[in-house]
């Protein structure tokens, strides 16, 4: 009996021990300068630092077996061959994205910033989507919804950020004739169909003389629309080149048994990168950047699709005050990153280690 009740004690002593050493998850993790970071933000920073990681993994790397995977080692620069252990390198950015999320909230603080009601319902839809196709994931990573609302209302302060610096009455406003500079020389303004590269019911895609034939037959649409063109008014443009190419479609449609089901003409303003990012197929990028105001080409932009388009004159399409916004997220989005890099990476750094201890990358869920 005594030594029943002797094992009885013993067992209620190592309850009371083992309760009194549970690991509890801290609200926070400190602050970088004035600006506290929440658990639930550390480990969304940390869960995109891996996920950065993974994506430079090697073919024989597996990022899903993340205790193994975190030991390994990865080139983290191409061009000078910098390598780096997964877990140095998930750590180093797990700390610039905390950085830089708390330099774009101080900053937009410092110039007076308000995000509008519309733009914090957009932010808090968008966060419920992301948890509604992601949240298994994000749930057991700890992050929760309030944690992707607040890091969607962060990236709308960036945006906001553009202007807030660099817009009319902003901070350091670009001049109209340096966005004008800006926009005729770096960006292109796009009307455009594009045709798939596939039967769009059988989804079988064209071999290579298929694809042959179909340019052949979208070059000579754009032959057509050269030799008719008007040269300086876009509407003529635009609705010659319409002409030509929507004449010219069953055909292209028709060398993979398809027929087209849209066709309505895209008009679109991109970007230097997001035309490289675009055009992916060798030389197409450069082709469609080096066409000038009202002409035209057909093009095999990526593995799956061509496209026939026509330059125009953006300022014939939108003012200048329209295209403001556009014209400076393009010319000065680089910029600003690097500036908030650089403010995030001064800020002291009030950050507690055995906080984050608490938090470990080992527990990271990456499937």
């Amino acid at each position: 009996m005594k030594q029943k009740l002797l094992a009885l004690v013993c067992a209620l002593a190592l309850v009371v021990s083992l309760a009194g050493c549970v690991i509890s998850t801290p609200d926070t993790v400190g602050s970088l300068g004035d600006y506290e970071i929440s658990s639930g933000l550390y480990l969304l920073a940390q869960y995109d630092a891996y996920q950065k990681a993974a994506d430079l993994a090697s073919s024989d790397q597996d990022a899903a077996n993340v205790k193994a995977f975190l030991k390994q080692t990865i080139t983290v620069d191409s061009d000078s061959g910098e390598t780096a252990t997964v877990s140095d390198y998930v750590a180093r950015k797990t700390l610039e994205n905390l950085q830089t999320y708390a330099a774009t909230e101080l900053r937009f603080d410092e110039l007076g910033g308000q995000l509008t009601a519309e733009e914090e319902q957009q932010a808090d839809s968008y966060a419920q989507q992301l948890m509604d196709q992601y949240g298994d994931t994000y749930k057991a990573n700890g992050i929760g919804l309030e944690t992707v609302q607040h890091f969607e209302r962060i990236l709308l302060k960036s945006n906001d950020l553009l202007t807030l610096v660099y817009g009319n009455g902003g901070e350091t406003p670009v001049s109209d004739a340096d966005l004008t500079e800006h926009l005729e020389n770096n960006m292109v303004e796009l009307a455009y169909y594009v045709v798939p590269l596939y039967n769009t019911s059988t989804y079988a895609f064209a071999d290579d003389d298929q694809k042959a034939q179909m340019l052949s037959l979208a070059q000579t649409a754009v032959d057509t629309y050269t030799a008719n063109a008007p040269t300086d008014n876009t509407d003529l443009q635009l609705s010659t080149f319409t002409q030509a190419v929507s004449s010219a479609l069953p055909d292209i449609y028709a060398v993979l048994g398809s027929t087209p089901s849209d066709t309505n003409v895209q008009t679109e303003l991109l970007g230097s990168s997001t035309l490289d990012s675009t055009f992916t197929q060798s030389g197409s990028a450069d082709t469609i950047r080096n066409l000038a105001y009202g002409q035209a080409a057909a093009v095999q932009y990526s593995s799956y699709a061509m496209m026939l388009a026509l330059r125009l004159d953006p300022l014939s399409v939108a003012s200048l005050d329209d295209l403001r916004d556009q014209v400076i997220t393009d010319m000065k989005t680089s910029e600003l990153k690097t500036a908030l890099s650089d403010s995030g990476a001064s800020l002291e750094n009030h950050l507690d280690t055995s906080a984050m201890n608490k938090l470990p990358m080992t527990k990271i869920v990456n499937k």
